[in-house]
């Protein structure tokens, strides 16, 4: 069950990376503030969605793995996923949409809840990468 368990954190890390390297630059590259804003406000809940539950079942598959390190990561990276998914993101949207109406407070919050995304965004992905890491080599 471990190996399925790293198959899961191998498409968490594929996932992470082809949004980072191809997604989220071409967003902003094609479409203008309002479409891009749009889109990803469609993207955002089911990737996380899809992180949530390919990490779930992450620490389902690892929890009887002799090294408790495999189901302590994906048991965090399924609670930041759903952090973002559930906390965050809202919070995310509708500061964003006060700040285009003026608000400066929420410019502010927008960018203190986007720096949380990114940083629970980027700890998820280190922790699958140690993980792959420490199982092939």
């Amino acid at each position: 069950m471990l190996q399925f368990g790293i198959f899961l954190h191998s498409l968490v890390v594929g996932f992470m990376i082809f949004f980072m390297a191809v997604v989220s630059p071409t967003i902003f590259k094609v479409l203008d503030e309002t479409n891009s804003g749009a889109f990803l406000r469609q993207l955002f809940p089911r990737m996380f969605l899809y992180g949530l539950i390919a990490m779930l079942l992450a620490f389902l598959t690892t929890l009887n793995s002799q090294l408790n390190i495999y189901w302590i990561i994906s048991a965090i990276s399924s609670i930041f996923f759903a952090i973002n998914l559930y906390i965050i993101t809202p919070k995310i949207n509708y500061h964003r949409d006060e700040a285009k109406l003026g608000n400066s407070l929420s410019e502010k919050k927008f960018k203190q809840f986007h720096l949380f995304s990114v940083a629970f965004f980027i700890l998820q992905l280190l922790g699958s990468l140690y993980l792959l890491l420490i199982y092939y080599y």
